[in-house]
């Protein structure tokens, strides 16, 4: 039997800084230090407007201890105004991000569980620059890159704090962006990535479309009810069929208070990979919609029938 031995680990500010959206910042604890239970990383010099997207982890929870300065913190449909000694639990699956509010650099603390989202913030960090030359501005493309690499959705700016947000203590304030059903526009966008996504058998682009607590309903099946669930189902389909003329017929597409609802037809030939007749396969399907901050369509309820016996 081999046991595993852990050994205390020292680190303080002045070991092996680095740029993390442009601000400093060093690593804490990593997976390798913690066998895998979290990520620690402190960041410094964060100066007021500064923002993180919009974002959703699907692997890890997030929590946020502030050191200096405030932060206006956005978790699901609420607002936060966090000072030093505040701390933030951000869940996975539920959209969040924050911002440096008031006249000073902020300071915090940031932990990951499971660990994990440390080789992400490492994957984009940049050395240190010269003194007096500014860090290079964030790129965005690396960024989504990357962040789908690691299972993180970035879903564009922050939304708006709301009017309301005081400035002190540890205020909150409800503050859901998305009052009304997505646009037509915005659900014809979302069924074409379908379509595209299903067509080349694309996982990943499978459960980007869902929202966060999205529930996918095969047909005799139990509910896909988590986003590692629904991408072990798109798994599971992809590697053993490949979806031939996928393709979505919608009958109807109608707003219902703060969601939209379509319902339609679909149809594909499924191949199956090990060599098996190919299958044809079609039926009816009805789809919910939410909307994100951002304005794009996310799935909420997807059902359908029609798959071969």
């Amino acid at each position: 039997m081999i046991t595993q031995t852990l050994q205390p680990v020292l680190n303080t500010r002045h070991d092996s800084p680095f740029r993390f959206l442009g601000m400093p910042t060093a690593m804490r604890a990593t997976s390798e230090t913690t066998n895998g239970a979290f990520g620690l990383i402190e960041s410094w010099m964060m100066p007021p407007g500064f923002a993180t997207p919009y974002h959703v982890h699907r692997l890890e929870d997030e929590a946020f201890y502030v050191l200096d300065g405030e932060f206006a913190v956005v978790c699901g449909d609420t607002w936060m105004i966090a000072g030093p000694g505040t701390y933030v639990f951000g869940p996975r699956n539920i959209p969040h991000g924050f911002k440096v509010v008031g006249d000073a650099p902020a300071r915090l603390l940031l932990l990951c569980a499971p660990a994990g989202f440390e080789k992400f913030v490492l994957d984009l960090s940049d050395p240190e620059p010269a003194p007096g030359v500014p860090p290079p501005p964030p790129d965005m493309a690396r960024l989504v890159a990357t962040a789908a690499k690691y299972h993180i959705d970035i879903l564009g700016p922050l939304p708006d704090s709301p009017d309301s947000l005081a400035r002190a203590g540890n205020n909150t304030v409800s503050a859901h962006a998305p009052s009304a059903a997505p646009t037509r526009e915005a659900v014809d966008r979302a069924r074409d990535q379908h379509i595209a996504a299903v067509n080349a058998g694309d996982v990943e682009a499978a459960i980007t479309l869902f929202a966060p607590g999205g529930i996918l309903l095969p047909p005799g099946q139990p509910a896909v009810t988590d986003i590692v669930a629904i991408r072990g189902w798109f798994t599971h389909v992809f590697s053993n069929f490949r979806l031939e003329g996928f393709g979505i017929q919608p009958d109807a597409v109608e707003p219902h208070g703060d969601v939209m609802i379509e319902n339609g037809s679909w149809k594909a030939i499924l191949q199956p990979r090990d060599g098996a007749p190919a299958l044809p396969a079609g039926g009816t399907y009805l789809t919910v919609y939410t909307r994100l901050a951002n304005g794009d369509a996310r799935i909420l309820r997807d059902t359908f029938n029609g798959l071969p016996g």
